[in-house]
């Protein structure tokens, strides 16, 4: 009995110690904007606030392929303080439902990483059948050959220019150069090995007048299978 009483007393007297921290809260993490057509930007805010009793300090941003996040506020955000990020998306390159990340990296010891979440449908105006090449050959002396098809998919006249090619190794030409609503362009790719080596890398790239996609580009790569 007199045991449990000292123990009693000593709980009693023992102060309760509250540790201060800085926490996140947000406004929303996650941000649809819908349809757009391929090559418009989205562009985003997303605000958030320092609901806890310490500085939050900002340590970086950032974000996934194809997006852009810059942070607004300070990189020190005081108690009650609001912190806005915002965040670009250019639909150029995708096709499609895409979902993008934009990372908040901080000394919340509750929320130290804060994800959040752009999404949507970007829908195609200029079509490409592929964007990615790739040949295996058994022997150094082989010739890789693909067709790659753009389709005009808007709603008026697109004109194309010959391919062009960051390496030598790679050559590529268009059936045709103009394109109306609906028409498809049959571009005919080949390449070999450099001399030498066991693999091939480079980018075709195709010019338009097309102000939503000004340049298509297709990576093509090769390598030797021994």
């Amino acid at each position: 009995m007199r045991k449990s009483f000292c123990l009693l007393l000593i709980l009693i007297v023992l102060p309760l110690h509250v540790f201060a921290a800085p926490a996140v809260t947000t406004e929303v993490l996650e941000y649809d904007f819908g349809e757009v057509a391929q090559g418009d930007k989205v562009t985003h805010s997303f605000r958030f606030k320092n609901s806890g009793d310490e500085l939050l300090e900002i340590s970086s941003v950032s974000s996934s392929c194809g997006c852009t996040a810059a942070l607004l506020s300070s990189k020190r955000i005081a108690p009650g303080e609001m912190g806005e990020i915002r965040a670009t998306f250019d639909s150029s390159r995708f096709r499609g439902q895409i979902t993008k990340t934009i990372t908040l990296n901080n000394n919340s010891p509750l929320h130290p990483q804060v994800q959040f979440k752009l999404k949507g449908i970007v829908n195609e105006l200029l079509s490409l059948s592929t964007n990615r090449i790739s040949w295996a050959w058994p022997t150094a002396d082989q010739t890789g050959r693909s067709q790659v098809f753009i389709q005009n998919l808007s709603q008026q006249k697109i004109v194309l220019q010959e391919a062009t090619s960051t390496s030598p190794q790679l050559q590529a030409r268009l059936d045709r150069l103009e394109l109306a609503p609906g028409e498809k362009a049959t571009l005919s790719v080949s390449g070999s090995l450099p001399p030498g080596s066991e693999r091939l890398n480079g980018y075709l790239l195709v010019a338009t007048d097309f102000k939503p996609m000004p340049q298509l580009r297709i990576s093509v790569a090769g390598r030797l299978v021994k």
